[in-house]
């Protein structure tokens, strides 16, 4: 501001020094004197402002003429051979001079403009005061405004904090009211609300988990007790007691084993990650067959019809395909009754590969599809305990499955059956 100021005033006395020039140019260079100095003393003044002093002197620095509507504003005198601008502090005033040179055939002297920018320094210091005030009032203005974004911006996240607090207290159930202003709080009260609903499906999965674990375990414990207690009473010296006591119990015990084993494959499955340099291309058909072939030593009265594409390798573990097509194959026997027969497809597509186990046994209804891969979920409870189920197998299916990036289908009609399918990407 004060530079502007200044230049302003540059300009102005560069205007009334050419206007000054150019008057005492139309005189007669020869006839320039002192007289002829005080005869233009009328045209200096008519030009001449308010806090303005205008001053010619000679070579020699004396004063010949001088004209100002106040108190004459002295300066150093000082002879110039060149047009000069300078700037001068006297006491509490900011003075501006400029000179040029004044020359004739009998005289050579000097042109001085003096402005007092007294009334520009009132000026500037006004509106630095104005400058002042306005910036205290935005600076509480911005502080008021700050705080009030703040509470906005931060009462999400306080909600979230209270939600929190919340669920130490009362459980998993607590969720976070989400506002409908769309920016990137809401989005996080979103995610919070979508990670709390997953945290409470494992938990509520983890904890049935636990209970239908000590529910299979109760069961096969309470029978070696009772069978124990009951040799402890009369059966140490009772052969045929003897026998059929160690007999149910070493069944119980086989039981137990095969669903420690299960429940041990499943916590193996959750912590294992599979790095995919390490896993190799296999042919399913090989493993398929090596499985039928098993399945028809046990299972001779089953009728198996295979539909086996051939070199269209999956990548998958040689072990953990042979896992999953045996659960599939053991559950479609053990539910197919008196239809003992199954169709086992593998088909290659242009993007995936796919692997279908179908029986024609007794099926499952579409409400209980969905959770029939979720641990120790069984259709028929009792049913499925005389057949020797623990319904684990299926999670442990779909846990390899998920390891693979691949995918388990389950269609099926009461009465008429069950196709499994499994899907694999095509190996790049």
């Amino acid at each position: 501001m004060n530079s502007w100021m200044v230049r302003y005033e540059e300009q102005s006395i560069e205007r009334k020094m050419d206007a000054t020039q150019e008057y005492f140019s139309e005189q007669d260079n020869q006839n320039l004197s002192i007289s002829t100095f005080k005869e233009s003393e009328s045209f200096l003044e008519s030009i001449n402002e308010k806090s303005e002093t205008i001053r010619i002197y000679d070579r020699y620095g004396r004063s010949v003429v001088a004209v100002s509507q106040e108190e004459e504003l002295i300066v150093t005198e000082k002879t110039v051979q060149n047009e000069q601008f300078e700037l001068q502090k006297i006491g509490d005033d900011r003075l501006l001079v400029f000179r040029k040179p004044l020359v004739g055939t009998n005289f050579v002297g000097t042109i001085e403009i003096v402005k007092n920018l007294e009334i520009f320094d009132d000026l500037l210091e006004q509106f630095g005061m104005m400058m002042f005030l306005t910036g205290i009032g935005a600076f509480f203005l911005s502080l008021l405004g700050a705080l009030f974004l703040s509470k906005q911006f931060l009462k999400p996240i306080q909600d979230i904090s209270y939600t929190l607090t919340r669920i130490k207290k009362y459980g998993l159930e607590e969720r976070v009211m989400v506002h409908q202003n769309q920016d990137e709080i809401a989005q996080l009260a979103v995610h919070f609300n979508e990670l709390m609903d997953q945290l409470e499906e494992s938990f509520n999965q983890q904890r049935q988990f636990v209970e239908d674990a000590s529910h299979e375990l109760r069961t096969p414990l309470s029978v070696l007790q009772g069978n124990l207690m009951m040799l402890e009473r009369w059966g140490k010296n009772n052969t045929e007691v003897l026998n059929k006591s160690l007999t149910s119990s070493l069944r119980e015990v086989e039981r137990m084993n095969k669903l420690v084993k299960e429940l041990l494959e499943l916590s193996r499955l959750d912590s294992e990650t599979t790095n995919d340099s390490n896993i190799t291309q296999i042919e399913p058909k090989l493993v398929i067959e090596k499985v039928i072939n098993d399945f028809r030593l046990t299972h001779p009265d089953v009728d198996f019809n295979l539909f086996l594409a051939d070199k269209a390798p999956i990548a998958m573990t040689e072990s953990h395909l042979e896992q999953v097509v045996t659960i599939l194959i053991d559950n479609a026997i053990k539910y197919s009754d008196f239809k003992s027969k199954l169709v086992i497809h593998y088909q290659s597509k242009d993007l995936e590969n796919e692997i279908i186990v179908q029986d024609f046994g007794i099926g499952i209804s579409k409400e209980e599809i969905p959770f029939v891969t979720h641990r120790f979920y069984r259709v028929e409870k009792s049913r499925n305990r005389k057949k020797g189920g623990y319904g684990i197998g299926l999670s442990i299916a779909q846990k390899i499955m998920d390891t693979y990036m691949g995918s388990m289908r389950i269609e099926s009609e009461v009465g008429k059956g069950t196709s499994v399918t499994l899907t694999f990407p095509n190996p790049k």
